[in-house]
């Protein structure tokens, strides 16, 4: 089993504790009863001067506190502020996120965001090592410095509601180079250092009548920072092997191939990610969901992924399932790097509008010279990611 460290709970309750005026702690999570009844927020978990919050955090829907049962529907300002979490799924009961609720939590590196917000406050994910972000349709506005000092960012998926990015909110992040923007008209920048310190950015658009529009805006028509694509379909496919992370959850390795639509067995969508990990829950019976990568734009075809019910993850709690060795996969001046007990798999490589550049089977060393200062979208046998060459 993983070792590392991790805070989970079901998203269909929790242990019942005696509650108080204020906070109350139960799981591992601290919740203050907010403003309205039958609700609560996530809060800071001090101990000892220090936020104690780390490792996987998968936030629940519901909490359940003297017997009664409570909707988790906010986040705190600060609530996981210089914590130590690595990864964070936030349910979609949660309408609102508070400033600076995860700043400064610099082992950050995925988060799944809900999908009834409309904003991301200021300075929301500032100083985190966050590589991709998808942010869900309905979302209108970024927050000053939402995403500043990102160090690690390096794709941002914006949905077509967007229409305000509010000063500083990718500035510093000096690895971004990739933005797909699926807003048909520029959103609006506030201030002079939306994208301060930036260069060399892949901006990927609607169509060609979208990219007339970008480039005649201040912003956005800047081409010592952007230069701009229009969305082409994009083909690659994607193949789930996964492991037991809990004995109720399973853990899907997603790689770092665009995002990710997820549906449930109803045909509803629950998630939009582009977290490196899609964390996936048993219930008293098995449940098939879909899995679609895409651009915001365009989808690819869909992957179908089992759940098998709890009783039988509980048998394997401490094994993960069957899976290939995961390739290394690098890039160094204009070349790409394979490694691993890859032979006899199939190596795809696909530019970043979707076409296949390369493909052939794969020795367990494969060398690929590439044209440089692009992104990429490379599989091997089932392992999917992008990577800047």
């Amino acid at each position: 089993m993983n070792t590392v460290k991790y805070i989970i709970l079901s998203l269909l309750g929790s242990v019942s504790l005696a509650c108080v005026a204020g906070d109350f702690a139960s799981g591992g999570y601290v919740y203050d009863f907010g403003y309205r009844s039958g609700e609560v927020m996530v809060t800071k978990n001090i101990v000892d001067g220090v936020n104690a919050y780390e490792g996987v955090c998968i936030i629940p829907s519901q909490v359940t506190c003297d017997g009664e049962v409570y909707a988790v529907t906010a986040i705190d300002d600060e609530a996981f502020a210089g914590s130590k979490v690595t990864d964070v799924v936030i349910p979609n009961s949660v309408t609102s996120i508070g400033y600076r609720a995860f700043a400064g939590s610099d082992e950050l590196a995925s988060v799944t965001l809900p999908l009834y917000i409309d904003r991301i406050p200021d300075e929301c994910f500032a100083g985190t090592a966050l590589e991709n972000v998808a942010v869900p349709e309905g979302v209108k506005s970024l927050g000053e410095g939402s995403f500043h000092d990102c160090y690690k960012l390096h794709t941002v998926m914006l949905p077509s509601s967007l229409k305000v990015i509010e000063d500083k909110a990718f500035s510093f992040s000096h690895n971004l180079y990739e933005i797909y923007c699926a807003a048909p008209l520029p959103p609006t920048c506030l201030g002079e250092d939306v994208f301060y310190g930036l260069s060399g950015v892949d901006v990927v658009v609607t169509d060609y009548e979208a990219i007339d529009a970008y480039a005649s805006n201040k912003a956005w028509g800047n081409e010592d920072t952007f230069t701009l694509f229009p969305n082409e379909d994009v083909y690659p496919s994607l193949d789930l092997a996964a492991q037991v992370f809990d004995q109720d959850w399973q853990r899907v390795p997603l790689g770092y191939n665009l995002a990710y639509k997820v549906f449930d067995e109803a045909g509803e969508l629950m998630a939009l990610t582009a977290a490196s990990n899609l964390y996936l829950q048993a219930l008293d019976h098995d449940v098939t969901y879909t899995i679609v990568p895409t651009t915001m734009m365009s989808d690819s075809d869909p992957a179908y992924f089992t759940v098998d019910k709890a009783t039988g993850l509980k048998e394997f709690i401490d094994d993960a399932f069957p899976a290939e060795p995961e390739p290394i996969i690098v890039a160094h001046w204009g070349t790409l790097y394979v490694y691993g007990d890859n032979y006899n798999k199939m190596v795809s490589v696909w530019d970043m509008n979707g076409h296949l550049y390369y493909e052939c089977m794969s020795s367990d060393a494969q060398v690929i010279d590439l044209p440089r200062n692009r992104v990429y979208v490379v599989k091997v046998g089932k392992y999917v990611k992008k990577i800047f060459v």
